[in-house]
């Protein structure tokens, strides 16, 4: 986040839904207008609120966040090809209808080449036999408001995992900037993400408690443009780990694994165990990072509104390469196959939707539709 946007000024307003006085940052009442909430704020006209707001943005620098894609992976707004493979990988792509702004195509922010799901075999396979490693399609399941919802699901068949080492096979849901130099695209930008995901009902037993079988990746991005190549010189990742005794947990970790260096090294990590790991339930996923070599860089995620990682500080490599992959989720993990999961609701936004360094997660019964619109009053109020 820019330092302009380092300034916290907020209003008190009474809203019809919420019948009290709440604390609402100019960040959020700019999320309200764009979702066309302005009319739930009482006590003023319109042209009274506009100008207020006005007003506020102009003295805070505040960004009002846009989303860029959307999709609820329907029949009319996601196309999933066949998958073709050859030696030891394949892709798969997706494409659609944008929800968001109603263009059809390929997942294309922040610059992107490419986007689908990346099926890494580590056997050799063709696209005949690439089904034999995993599948992907997208299923009418029961979704997070109980109501029936079209999802993407993930099966990794075989994970060639061999503890003490690590999963090989991987099925990546991700998005991919080609980078023929470090500085030919620049970086990403400001980015949040959020979907709802489940897990697999038997995590506890499709993970180990050690040796490397005790990990499953959750979402990552790693660099590019070393010597002009895909690799890279920093990576953040997001894991479930689970301990000697079973317990699932949430880790995350900035280091530079990303491919480019041979010698890896952990940058910072930060280990969260009160926030559950919910198994078999769909629950809230959020990321949003912005990258700088300074104090403002962030990386920030949340499960159903509760942060598990905030980290401050610099999250960039020693070469400064910019982000050329986006591991939305990645089916990847240490334990034994099959390795599944769901996913439904995915949006992409340039920026924080409901104010900087808050959630916009509602309830556990709202649908991805609901929840992409901000509630009455501010999940939290963190600012940074």
């Amino acid at each position: 986040m820019s330092k302009s946007t380092k300034s916290v000024f907020f209003i008190s307003v009474l809203t019809r839904s919420t019948k009290h006085f709440s604390v609402i940052s100019p960040q959020y009442l700019l999320t309200l207008a764009s979702n066309a909430w302005i009319g739930r704020i009482a006590k003023f006209g319109a042209d009274m609120a506009a100008t207020m707001l006005l007003a506020i943005t102009t003295a805070s620098g505040a960004h009002a966040a846009n989303m860029l894609y959307k999709t609820d992976f329907g029949p009319a707004d996601t196309i999933l090809s066949a998958p073709s493979a050859s030696d030891t990988s394949g892709w798969q792509d997706v494409a659609g209808i944008n929800v968001a702004t109603g263009t059809q195509g390929p997942i294309l922010p922040f610059g992107a080449t490419r986007s689908g799901l990346q099926l890494l075999a580590e056997a050799s396979v063709t696209s005949s036999t690439i089904g034999n490693y995993m599948i992907n399609e997208i299923q009418q399941v029961t979704g997070p408001a109980g109501n029936p919802v079209n999802a993407l699901f993930q099966s990794l068949k075989i994970s060639n995992a061999a503890p003490p080492t690590w999963g090989s096979s991987q099925d990546a849901f991700m998005i991919r900037r080609e980078l023929v130099d470090s500085g030919q695209q620049g970086d990403t930008g400001d980015v949040y993400y959020s979907y709802w995901f489940k897990f697999q009902s038997d995590l506890h037993t499709q993970l180990g408690t050690g040796n490397g079988d005790n990990w499953r990746v959750m979402s990552e991005w790693k660099t590019g443009g070393l010597n002009n190549t895909w690799k890279g010189d920093y990576r953040i990742i997001t894991a479930v780990q689970q301990d000697s005794s079973g317990r699932l947990s949430w880790s995350t970790s900035g280091d530079n694994v990303a491919n480019g260096i041979s010698t890896e090294q952990t940058y910072w990590q930060e280990d969260n165990t009160t926030v559950p790991v919910p198994v078999g339930k769909w629950f809230k996923y959020e990321v949003f990072w912005h990258r700088s070599s300074g104090s403002d860089g962030r990386y920030w995620a949340a499960v159903d509104g509760q942060v598990i990682a905030d980290h401050k500080g610099s999250n960039m490599g020693i070469y400064n390469l910019p982000i050329n992959r986006i591991f939305l989720t990645n089916a990847y993990s240490g334990g034994k196959a099959p390795i599944q999961q769901w996913l439904t609701g995915l949006e992409i936004w340039d920026g924080f939707p409901c104010g900087a360094g808050m959630s916009c997660y509602g309830n556990n019964n709202s649908t991805s539709t609901k929840d992409s619109t901000a509630p009455s009053v501010p999940y939290s109020l963190s600012a940074i």
